[in-house]
C-alpha cells in the first residue's frame, strides 16, 4: 500500500569530499507527513544529508529513494521536494506576489493561476495581503512566511528545511516554531528539518536523527531521546545531563560502567534533611545560576564528582544556595540511565 512507502528511504548512504567522510553509510526511513528533524553539532553531515536528498551533492555510494522512487542521480528540479534556506533566499526586486510565484511561473502555469494558488498560500502563512511588498519591507519573520509560502506553492511530495529559523531572535523563533507545527499538520505534507538546536528539534519533532561524525548515534521520538540516551554524546548534547564514568558510577551507584542523570531529576536539600531516594549523596555548593523558570545549583559531591541539580523556582525551597554550604543531593534509581556506544539505526 502506498501509505507503507516511506517518503524518504536512504540506503547506506554516504558522501567524501576528498579524504573527509561526510555521511558515512546512512541508513534511514522518514514516514510520509512526519515532521522530522536531523538534529546535530557542525560538521556532523546532516546538513550533507539535507542537500544530497535536496539534490543539491550526488552521493559518493549509496541510494535515496523518495516515494519510492530512486532519485539518486536525478537533478534537483526531477525530486518532488523544496528547500526552505536560513537566509530566505528571496528576490528582492520582485513582490512578495511575485517571490511566491516564481516556482509555479518556472514550471509554465499561467499568470491568473499561479497569483490565485500564490493568494491562497499566503493566506496559508497568515500573509494576506501583502502581496504588493516589497521583501525589504517586510520583517524577518515575515520574510521567513514567504520563503516558506514560496516552497509550499509548488505543492512538493517533501520539504526540506536547512536551519529556517537561525537567523530570528529568540521571541520569534519561538513563536514561528509553533506556527512552523502547526502549518505542517494542516498541509500534511513530510518536513525534515536541520537544526543545531536541541530544543528546537525537541519542541517541532515527531522523530529526531542525532547526528554524529557522519552517522546517527540515536534515532527516536524527543521522549525517547531525552529520557533515554544511549551514548554520552547524546546524553551530552540533547539536553543537559550528569555523566558518571566508571569509576564515579562504582562510587555512587554501586555498579560498574558509564551512566548519567538529568539535573531535574535530582533532589538537593541542606544536609540535615534526611532525603527519601535510592542514592544520596553530600557535597557542597560551588556555584548557583538563575535561570528565571528555576535555578540551577552545581555541587562539587564528597567523593570528587561534581553535579548539576535543576529547581523549580519555588519561594518556599527548604534551603538556601549560598556558594559553600553543605547539601545532600539524592536521586531515584529509575531514572539512572545506563550509556554506551551506539551503533546505527537500520
Amino acid at each position: 500500500m502506498t501509505e507503507d512507502i516511506p517518503a524518504i528511504r536512504l540506503r547506506a548512504l554516504a558522501k567524501s569530499f576528498g579524504s573527509v567522510q561526510a555521511v558515512d553509510h546512512v541508513d534511514l526511513d522518514i514516514a510520509a507527513g512526519e515532521f522530522f528533524s536531523m538534529l546535530g553539532p557542525s560538521g556532523s553531515g546532516k546538513t550533507t544529508v539535507l542537500r544530497l536528498i535536496a539534490g543539491f551533492e550526488q552521493p559518493t555510494s549509496g541510494a535515496i529513494e523518495l516515494f519510492g522512487r530512486d532519485v539518486s542521480a536525478s537533478a534537483p528540479f526531477d525530486r518532488e521536494v523544496n528547500t526552505v534556506f536560513q537566509d530566505y533566499a528571496l528576490f528582492p526586486h520582485m513582490t512578495v506576489l511575485e517571490n511566491v510565484a516564481y516556482g509555479l511561473r518556472v514550471r509554465g502555469v499561467g499568470r491568473a493561476e499561479r497569483h490565485e494558488r500564490a493568494r491562497a498560500m499566503l493566506d496559508t502563512v497568515q500573509l494576506g495581503g501583502y502581496g504588493d511588498r516589497k521583501p525589504n519591507q517586510l520583517s524577518g519573520g515575515q520574510r521567513q512566511r514567504v520563503a516558506l509560502a514560496r516552497a509550499i506553492a509548488v505543492q512538493p511530495k517533501v520539504l526540506l528545511l536547512d536551519e529556517p529559523l537561525g537567523a530570528l531572535d529568540l521571541k520569534l523563533r519561538e513563536q514561528m516554531q509553533v506556527e512552523l507545527k502547526q502549518l505542517q499538520r494542516e498541509l500534511g505534507i513530510t518536513f525534515i528539518f536541520v537544526t543545531h538546536d536541541q530544543e528546537e528539534a525537541l519542541t517541532l519533532s515527531d522523530r529526531v536523527a542525532v547526528f554524529n561524525q557522519g552517522r546517527i548515534e540515536q534515532l527516536g521520538t524527543p521522549a525517547e531521546l531525552y529520557e533515554r540516551p544511549v551514548s554520552t554524546f547524546v546524553a551530552g548534547f540533547v539536553g543537559t545531563s550528569n555523566v558518571f564514568d566508571d569509576a564515579a558510577s562504582s562510587q555512587l551507584l554501586g555498579r560498574a560502567g558509564t551512566h548519567s542523570v538529568r539535573p531535574e531529576k535530582m533532589t538537593i536539600a541542606d544536609e540535615a534533611t534526611r532525603l527519601d531516594a535510592d542514592h544520596v549523596a553530600h557535597g557542597a555548593i560551588v556555584e548557583t545560576i538563575y535561570l528565571g523558570s528555576g535555578m540551577r545549583v552545581v555541587v562539587d559531591l564528597d567523593g570528587g564528582v561534581r553535579v548539576s541539580v535543576l529547581e523549580q523556582n519555588d519561594a518556599d525551597r527548604a534551603h538556601d544556595d549560598v556558594r559553600g554550604s553543605r547539601v545532600v543531593v539524592g536521586w531515584s534509581d529509575r531514572h539512572v540511565v545506563a550509556l554506551h556506544h551506539a551503533a546505527q539505526p537500520h
